[in-house]
């Protein structure tokens, strides 16, 4: 189950870095620190089994001397291992004395079996009815007697000590004390976002200004960043919003008000003629005002985020020829001449009505503000790492250049244009150019006169997902 809290996250994070610091430094004490231990423990045995054997050499003629002997130096080494501090432990270590002939002098245990293999080390442990123990032995100066000493690993452990046992309850106290100061500092450090909440809850629904982000905690103030970024976008897109719907109301208010002008006059006009001309006016002004709300509406869809797009592979000759062999009819009309450059197939990866809305739209404006007589001319140009190019020029009127930077701007008409329309065409071309990852450039016309339009396409456009 995901945790949801930052507050619980943040201490059950801490609570489990605590314990596996707990378990990384036991895991040392047990097999690195008590190892090394270990080795000193055992090699103190094996220089007080010497120093046991030495002794024993000096009364090994006196067989009940050496006796009493050995029983002293074991009380006095259990004293030194005790050290006094717990009298309740049951600490009985192993004393084992035989001669130079392997004849048992001393023992403190009878009930055990003296070892008979030999020793390979100077300490070992050794299994002896069924109980492990850590042995060490040594021989005397004169080596006439063999000491051993062994302590069993039960008891070795009693006086080490175990530190699972010797810190766990520490490390309760350790815990339960982190635990707290981690309640009391999350609290205190969760404060800047409770603030940063409240902020942001007490603004206004319409009040888009950017948020004082230096006034801010360093750690959050990216998020007021992005906040601030988003907000910005809002503002933007409503103010965009807004001028969509005005400049929409104001270019569809002048087609409605020419109808329903036509439509006084037609209820004053008796003549036949009269009023067929009045409703073929009515019926052009209906009509444009139908191509102009099509037109609203696709571009409304195309400012959307999630315009969907169908990515597919296409032969850009084939594509652009077909485009172009259905506007001939419409070219002849006006006698202009429309020509494709010649060129092997040529595959990409795009939307293809997207693109055909594009180079349609161009194509379209190119034929339309041409006077009679003109020349259009399509070249597609493979420019491998920069792109496909479909460069659509002409050698009509041309446009001023002071007005080429408005030219893609929403309802922007050309003025001293002679011709009906609603400025909206290239707005979506340029639109649908950024929705497949291209892009629409203006260029030269033929020959030092007319326009002319570059539509610049990546070899491989990206899918409506990542738009």
């Amino acid at each position: 189950m995901k945790i949801r809290s930052f507050f619980i996250y943040t201490i059950v994070l801490q609570i489990i870095s605590i314990v596996m610091l707990w378990g990384v430094w036991l895991a040392w004490i047990q097999f690195d620190y008590l190892a090394e231990f270990e080795k000193v423990y055992n090699k103190q045995q094996e220089i007080i089994a010497e120093g046991f054997a030495n002794t024993l050499e000096i009364v090994a003629d006196q067989p009940e001397v050496l006796k009493e002997v050995a029983h002293n130096l074991q009380g006095m080494y259990i004293d030194a291992m005790l050290n006094g501090e717990d009298d309740e432990l049951q600490y009985l270590p192993w004393f084992i004395a035989l001669d130079e002939n392997n004849t048992l002098i001393y023992t403190n245990r009878p009930e055990l079996p003296i070892p008979t293999r030999v020793l390979s080390l100077a300490s070992e442990k050794v299994s002896v009815a069924g109980e492990k123990w850590i042995l060490s032995f040594s021989w005397g100066e004169k080596h006439k007697i063999k000491v051993f000493i062994g302590e069993s690993v039960e008891d070795r452990g009693h006086v080490i000590g175990n530190p699972v046992e010797g810190t766990f309850v520490p490390f309760l106290f350790i815990l339960a004390t982190v635990i707290f100061a981690i309640l009391i500092t999350a609290y205190f450090s969760l404060r800047p976002l409770r603030q940063a909440a409240e902020l942001i809850s007490n603004r206004k629904p319409r009040n888009l200004t950017p948020i004082n982000v230096s006034q801010q905690f360093k750690e959050i103030r990216p998020i007021f960043k992005e906040l601030n970024q988003l907000m910005a976008r809002i503002d933007a897109a409503n103010i965009r919003e807004k001028q969509f719907m005005a400049d929409a109301a104001h270019e569809l208010r002048t087609p409605i008000a020419a109808v329903i002008a036509q439509l006084h006059l037609l209820s004053l006009v008796d003549d036949q003629q009269e009023r067929e001309e009045i409703i073929d006016d009515m019926k052009q002004s209906l009509d444009r005002a139908a191509a102009l709300s099509h037109q609203l509406i696709d571009l409304a869809r195309l400012e959307c985020d999630d315009f969907p797009l169908k990515i597919e592979s296409i032969d850009i000759y084939n594509v652009i020829g077909n485009a172009i062999a259905q506007r001939v009819p419409y070219a002849i009309t006006k006698n202009i001449e429309l020509s494709l450059n010649e060129g092997q197939s040529l595959i990409l990866k795009t939307d293809k009505q997207a693109l055909l809305s594009i180079f349609n739209n161009l194509l379209d404006n190119a034929i339309k503000y041409c006077p009679e007589g003109s020349q259009v001319e399509v070249t597609i140009e493979n420019r491998y790492a920069e792109g496909i190019h479909v460069i659509v020029r002409d050698n009509g009127p041309g446009v001023a250049k002071e007005h080429i930077n408005v030219l893609f701007s929403r309802f922007y008409r050309v003025p001293g244009s002679n011709e009906t329309g609603s400025g909206l065409g290239l707005s979506i071309a340029q639109n649908l150019a950024n929705k497949i990852q291209a892009s629409l450039i203006v260029t030269e016309g033929l020959n030092n006169k007319g326009i002319g339009f570059i539509i610049v396409l990546p070899l491989e456009a990206k899918s409506s997902e990542n738009d």
